[in-house]
């Protein structure tokens, strides 16, 4: 079977390894030139140490990252509301981790051995037959392939061109990421939850820290935001034990700001073409889950065109299998954010009375293999 990936990300580069694994030497083409992103964190929960381990890559991925055994939920003045250690919940799968970005993503491209690797291409234009998909590329190339996979991110190529009505929405608020040296001791995942406000902070090594901040903000202002505005001032309400790394970020510190917006589709697939990770259901980062749902669909999508000889059954098995755990995923990610929008002496109580109730039952269908 001749296969395409469009996107040289987590998702796309997780395809390429678990059918690489099934036998299959998929082309990979990537938009963006042959180079590593940089300058953001993943927390990764314990389904997606699993999911790598199904992808042979468990222990090189371990060995660069650090091991979350607790998560933290404060008031803006740091008062402690409520606290859970991740192993009561992940034990079955393994732990939580938290690793650069550009770490993972090294990992991964670095375990492709037989994936014909094309980077600064894009698809240009594609043209669904049944049976195949012929893809017409940026560097004036053609070529027909039984089955293209969209792996190329929330605002998919693949999607506009196949699925032109699906469109990402805003989901109300905004954040910026990066990392920097963990000068406040930070240990464990720790989020202080403010007014419409959110501060986070991830230790990714034994030096440095991961730091999200993000907050409610209306359609219409978010062009007035930038990576260099003063986070400082915006977050000025906070208190320790985060405030300080957003308050003190340094000028060549790389900040990435942007909106958050989800994804909502009926299918993931028309014809020969399909859609995986957040070309197919991102969704807000309150379940830290964009890169395991990406990791799972990589390897529930392999295993069903290995198994399956009818490329359009494997596809259609491939959606039965996912949509369920996906669905729950999204609709987790809306209530989280409900929940943190709450007027907050009742946010606080409920975390207070209910937070390790109700960690146990978001992640809870998640434990459970895919």
């Amino acid at each position: 079977m001749k296969i395409l990936i469009v996107g040289g990300g987590i998702a796309g580069f997780s395809v390429a390894r678990a059918l690489e694994r099934k036998g299959y030497r998929p082309d990979l083409v990537e938009r963006r030139l042959d180079e590593a992103p940089g300058g953001t964190g993943l927390f990764l929960p314990g389904n997606v140490a699993r999911a790598l381990d199904q992808l042979g890559l468990f222990e090189p991925v371990r060995d660069v990252a650090a091991v979350i055994a607790t998560q933290r939920i404060l008031d803006s003045e740091g008062r402690q509301l409520t606290v859970t250690r991740t192993q009561d919940v992940w034990a079955p799968c393994g732990p939580c981790l938290s690793l650069p970005r550009a770490a993972l993503h090294g990992t991964l491209r670095g375990a492709l051995s037989r994936t014909n690797l094309r980077f600064g291409v894009s698809v240009n234009e594609m043209q669904l037959s049944p049976g195949t998909c012929r893809v017409a590329f940026s560097d004036g190339t053609t070529s027909a392939y039984d089955l293209v996979i969209g792996a190329d991110g929330v605002d998919s190529g693949v999607r506009r061109l196949v699925f032109p009505g699906i469109k990402p929405t805003y989901v109300g608020n905004v954040c910026w990421r990066f990392i920097t040296r963990n000068t406040a001791a930070i240990e464990g995942w720790t989020a202080m939850l403010g007014h419409g406000q959110t501060l986070l902070a991830i230790p990714v090594s034994a030096e440095d820290v991961y730091v999200y901040a993000d907050m409610a903000l209306a359609e219409q202002d978010v062009e007035g935001m930038i990576a260099q505005t003063s986070l400082g001032a915006l977050f000025g309400g906070f208190a320790e034990p985060v405030f300080s790394l957003v308050a003190n970020v340094s000028a060549d510190t790389r900040v990435h700001f942007g909106s958050i917006e989800q994804v909502v589709m009926d299918d993931w697939v028309k014809g020969r073409v399909v859609l995986i990770g957040d070309a197919a259901h991102a969704s807000s980062p309150s379940m830290a889950e964009g890169a395991g749902m990406a990791i799972e669909d990589a390897l529930v999508l392999a295993e069903a065109i290995a198994a399956i000889p009818d490329p359009d059954a494997a596809l259609a098995s491939y959606t039965a299998r996912r949509r369920h755990r996906v669905d729950w995923v999204q609709k987790q990610c809306v209530a989280r954010d409900k929940m943190r929008a709450l007027p907050t002496p009742a946010r606080n109580v409920i975390l207070r009375l209910l937070g390790n109730r109700l960690y146990k039952r978001s992640y809870a269908p998640l434990v459970a293999p895919t």
